[in-house]
């Protein structure tokens, strides 16, 4: 015979707490949401400091004004002239310009490219992503 636990009892040592097991799956699901998130966000700091390394210096200028923070915008500018002595600076505008190409590209352009052509013109200047303005 299977015995019936009354939740209602005093049977329970003070402190104790029933919790369903969606809500512990929950928690679960939520701390691993986080990690993610954090590595996310980990990585594309790392692709900024690396390849974009101007506009992580724009961002540190926007903290606040502190020891710590003056300590971090100094270190980006820092790190920004190191970047751009090695050459990494221009990297990124060129991923930039090419971002851009592909986003203004009308499908003449795209036929163009599968047809075997090698250089795709520029959009003509009355077009922006190629929807006349």
């Amino acid at each position: 015979m299977m015995e019936h636990i009354d939740p209602e009892a005093d049977a329970y040592e003070p402190g104790f707490e029933m919790k369903p097991k969606a809500t512990l799956n929950a928690e679960l699901e939520t701390t691993g949401t986080f990690k993610r998130m954090f590595y996310a966000m980990l990585l594309a700091a790392f692709i900024l400091a690396l390849f974009h390394s101007a506009a992580l210096v724009t961002y540190v200028r926007g903290l606040p004004i502190g020891p710590v923070e003056d300590t971090i915008i100094a270190v980006s500018e820092a790190w920004h002239e190191q970047m751009q002595r090695n050459g990494m600076t221009g990297l990124f505008a060129t991923m930039d310009e090419q971002m851009k190409t592909l986003h203004d590209a009308t499908w003449e352009d795209v036929e163009a490219l599968r047809s075997g052509a090698r250089h795709v013109g520029e959009p003509p200047a009355d077009l922006r992503g190629g929807v006349a303005e």
